[in-house]
């Protein structure tokens, strides 16, 4: 198991619970907006138009196995 560091002395990627440092799980896209139920019933494609992606940086944390999302750099 690995040791977790006192709060406050972790780095950028430290978990914000226990301070073990966080792995990437990568960059996930994700899908807001748009309509659903009936709307997309009766109007089909034409409900999606106001759908978009937002990607995010998922974190996850080896030792108390809690999960964050972040911003991607340069995005």
């Amino acid at each position: 198991m690995i040791e977790p560091r006192p709060s406050g002395q972790g780095g950028p990627d430290a978990c914000l619970r226990c301070g073990t440092d966080m792995r990437t799980m990568g960059i996930e896209e994700f899908r807001i907006g748009g309509t659903s139920g009936g709307w997309k019933l009766l109007f089909g494609e034409w409900a999606e138009l106001g759908e978009q992606m937002i990607k995010f940086e998922m974190l996850a944390c080896p030792s108390c196995r809690h999960v964050e999302f972040r911003v991607p750099a340069g995005e």
